[in-house]
């Protein structure tokens, strides 16, 4: 589940979003200005247009002879007869639907430019944020979740830029120059148009209070659907191997149909606003035909100028209406923008000090001061351990699953922060440096290796992406993965199965090895697993191994005893405590727990091989 307690109010997610404006400012005020020329312009001079055909040309009334625009054409061309002003104001008609048609080619330009550009920034920050997010927040979150705000929230945050934010200006436009027409032609008929449009307000603001939460629910479902299907793609072993296709087909129905039942409430509420809008609408213009009828029949207006309120009314209802729409644009860009930003804003990676120090180029000695820590909201993983690593010193960290051997070395570069004591490197505070000068100076090769979806060279190259052909090439024999990368049709240039799945669990530890030896690190993590792997393998990994250990200070979890009897010291974790430090000879004679974890070990691995026999 995501990380609750986040909640800013709309008005504050529309400040923001709205603030993606300003760097697009001079596209932005070009968006609106075409989509005023395209749609308002037309729209509004049309009628008018329609009136002068109307009253002057078509069936003048004998009272009304003439008009300021037709003498002004009159003067202009030198036609006065009724045929000649009809074929100028119909071909006045067909240049303002030309120069709507211009109008549109480049304001969908300019919309699509905001929009897209818009969407860019938003992306790169969202991208940026999660990769400083720290381990315990994306402990606490599913891929899924991630990946539905990185792209339908994102579609949801398109329409509002591209269509919320550019309709509202033209329709606000277009509402307030049809009001102004309407009254300088007849201010009583003008105010009876005007009657249902408080209603179709009020019925607006209903029903934004009323969706709002709707579309929250349909979005965390859209959120766990979302989860189903990724966990369906990337456990399909797993899945196989059990015989859990059904079920798991099951799951994901389940998950479909609660999404499909939380947007169906989200539409008929978008149906049943649409139904009252209509008969408002209908209302209003039943109004209009009665008393603009009325007045017609007493001659306070004419019949062009009734078409015109006819017409108008539709501009004022159109605006009105198309909030309805605009308003379901923005209420889901608004909720999908609480659901990116929640992911901006949350959950950062370990605060680093407002000056951090940089890192010299580190000896690698390392020291655990009366460290205790403990995972957000749970026990005690480590208490009150304290632990000195000299500069070049291979120390082994043994014991059983649980006892905190990984905690131990995830706090060395501040993966996570310390419930209390001290780390320090070189004498320095972890917590007093800059993570980058710090982890780039520390290598890992753990257990679970991640192989990029990429080549083999940049998959070696990664931690340092200028590194030369022949650097990768030289770190590659020593990961003893050279020979094997050669024999490739395109060697290096070998394109690697997504996560690696391509390659053999012994391939993808020394390529691991072998993109670390690369970073040349001071201080090496390593997770000495070569379970699973044949004998072969198994040499070739260790001999890449010491190579990698070769005069850098490295902390080893290991539950092997050939590791142990090869480093220079071992630590001995129960229960998060050090119960144990000395070497391999010492500790069988003198710790019963080393000695059971070792024998325990031992017999697993003569099982293992009596098996294979």
């Amino acid at each position: 589940m995501m990380v609750r307690n986040y909640n800013p109010s709309s008005w504050q997610i529309t400040k923001r979003l709205l603030g993606y404006i300003k760097p697009f400012m001079g596209t932005y005020i070009m968006m609106n200005v075409t989509a005023f020329g395209r749609e308002g312009t037309y729209t509004l001079v049309a009628p008018l247009l329609v009136m002068l055909i109307v009253d002057y040309v078509l069936v003048p009334v004998g009272s009304v002879q003439s008009n300021w625009f037709l003498e002004l054409i009159k003067s202009w061309t030198g036609i006065s007869d009724r045929l000649g002003l009809l074929t100028i104001l119909v071909i006045l008609l067909l240049l303002f639907a030309a120069l709507r048609s211009i109008f549109s080619i480049v304001h969908r330009t300019y919309r699509g430019i905001l929009s897209q550009n818009i969407l860019r920034v938003l992306r790169r920050e969202l991208y940026q944020s999660l990769i400083r997010k720290s381990f315990n927040y994306l402990n606490k979150v599913r891929t899924g979740q991630i990946i539905s705000r990185a792209t339908s929230d994102m579609n949801a945050i398109d329409l509002f830029y591209s269509e919320t934010v550019r309709e509202s200006v033209r329709m606000s436009l277009q509402l307030v120059f049809a009001l102004f027409i309407l009254f300088s032609f007849n201010s009583g008929l003008a105010l009876i148009c005007c009657i249902p449009l408080p209603f179709i307000f009020i019925s607006t603001r209903l029903y934004s209070s009323k969706v709002r939460p709707y579309m929250i629910q349909s979005k965390a479902k859209y959120d766990s659907l979302n989860s189903v299907l990724v966990e369906g793609i990337t456990a399909q072993k797993l899945i196989k191997g059990f015989g859990q296709e059904e079920a798991f087909a099951a799951r994901f129905e389940k998950e479909n149909r609660d999404y499909v039942e939380k947007t169906m409430k989200t539409a008929k509420l978008q149906a049943a606003y649409a139904s009252s809008g209509t008969v408002y609408s209908a209302i209003g213009i039943a109004l209009v035909i009665i008393v603009g009828g009325v007045n017609v029949f007493n001659g306070t207006l004419t019949l062009g100028e009734f078409l015109l309120f006819g017409t108008y009314f539709t501009q004022l209802v159109g605006p009105v209406r198309m909030f309805a729409r605009l308003i379901d644009f923005y209420q889901d860009g608004l909720t999908s923008a609480r659901r990116v930003f929640e992911v901006m804003d949350q959950g950062e990676d370990v605060p680093e000090i407002s000056r951090p120090n940089e890192l010299p180029r580190l000896k690698g000695d390392i020291e655990f001061r009366n460290v205790s820590f403990s995972y957000e909201g749970s026990a005690e993983i480590l208490k009150n351990v304290s632990l000195r690593i000299r500069a070049g010193e291979k120390v082994a960290i043994i014991g059983l699953v649980g006892s905190g051997k990984s905690a131990l070395t995830e706090l060395l570069p501040r993966f996570y922060d310390v419930s209390a004591g001290e780390v320090l490197v070189d004498g320095y505070n972890v917590k007093d440096v800059s993570l980058k000068s710090l982890r780039g100076q520390i290598g890992f090769v753990l257990q679970n290796i991640y192989i990029f979806s990429t080549t083999l060279m940049e998959n070696i190259r990664f931690g340092k992406p200028d590194a030369s052909d022949e650097e990768v090439v030289q770190v590659a024999k020593a990961a003893q993965i050279h020979d094997y990368i050669i024999s490739l049709p395109e060697g290096y240039g070998t394109l690697v199965g997504e996560r690696g799945l391509t390659l053999s669990g012994g391939q993808r530890q020394r390529i691991a090895i072998a993109r670390t030896l690369l970073m040349d690190p001071r201080i090496l993590i390593l997770d000495d697993s070569t379970s699973n792997v044949d004998a072969e393998t198994e040499f070739l990994i260790r001999k890449a191994i010491n190579a990698l250990l070769k005069g850098r200070t490295a902390l080893v979890i290991t539950q092997r005893a050939s590791t142990c009897e090869s480093v220079d010291k071992i630590v001995v974790v129960d229960n998060g405590e050090i119960i144990a430090v000395g070497n391999h000879a010492d500790l069988l004679g003198s710790n019963e727990k080393y000695r059971l974890l070792i024998e325990s070990q031992t017999l697993t691995m003569e099982r293992e091989l009596k098996t294979d026999g």
